[in-house]
């Protein structure tokens, strides 16, 4: 991909409604971090595909091909570069039959829904202390959870107008880490001792919005409370990964960075 692609790349993100893909901040964050590839027919942008690599698992960000070209090929020449060397590998799959075909014959088996929930947040926890910090520090406060150096995935979502770290603590010590922006959880993760429901609801403690949004593995453990207060499921998308266990079903999940 050259600079002089991002207009094209942004055209085919509108044309999916995917508003990450013309979000330069984002497609840096991509090609400093991992790969985005720009496929061309015809001397022009076909489709693109963008890869986070780390910790030996190769995160498929993004695939999105000109609606015009679909059908043609350029998805599956994407995958054939992007995937082309050994490792676990994982996405987030649009109910696209096609797109997860695809993705199986690439190595990716479905695994559990992910569900992009909204709904009115809880009264604060006085059981667990939730807070706002900087999202460097909440960065730090997750490499120490669970050793997963995170911290250029919470440089990116530092970018976003009105992102703040998200901490937990169970008397004074941190049991789950992540980020927001207004109305959203965009990632949170928590100690493997402690129950991701109850860091949840704590978290979302600190937002003042009448309804936030997130989104939830299928097999979290507080959806059914979720639920149960009103929350509603928006949209879904289908975990596909080589290996069962790669990504956490107990924690909250970016869609494009995980």
């Amino acid at each position: 991909m050259v600079d002089g692609d991002l207009p094209a790349v942004a055209e085919i993100a509108r044309a999916n409604d995917e508003p990450d893909g013309g979000d330069p901040r984002y497609v840096s964050h991509l090609r400093n971090n991992g790969r985005f590839l720009v496929a061309e027919v015809d001397g022009k942008p076909a489709g693109y595909c963008g890869i986070r690599q780390a910790d030996g698992l190769t995160m498929l960000c993004d695939l999105f091909v000109d609606p015009a070209r679909h059908g043609g090929g350029a998805g599956g020449r994407l995958l054939e570069v992007a995937l082309d060397g050994p490792g676990e590998r994982s996405t987030f799959a649009s109910r696209d039959p096609r797109a997860m075909s695809l993705y199986v014959r690439h190595g990716m088996i479905p695994r559990w829904p992910l569900l992009y929930l909204s709904g009115p947040p809880p009264v604060r926890s006085h059981v667990l202390l939730a807070e706002r910090v900087p999202v460097e520090d909440a960065g730090v406060a997750e490499l120490d959870l669970n050793g997963r150096d995170r911290a250029a995935d919470y440089a990116y979502w530092a970018t976003r107008p009105g992102a703040a770290g998200l901490v937990v603590r169970d008397g004074g010590t941190v049991v789950a880490a992540g980020a927001a922006e207004p109305g959203r959880v965009i990632h949170l993760v928590t100690a493997d001792d402690h129950d991701p429901a109850a860091t949840l609801t704590a978290a979302l403690g600190t937002f003042d919005a009448d309804r936030v949004r997130l989104c939830l593995p299928g097999p979290h453990p507080a959806l059914p409370s979720l639920l149960n207060a009103r929350w509603r499921i928006e949209d879904l998308d289908q975990h596909m990964a080589s290996r069962a266990d790669l990504l956490s079903p107990a924690s909250v999940l970016s869609p494009s960075l995980a």
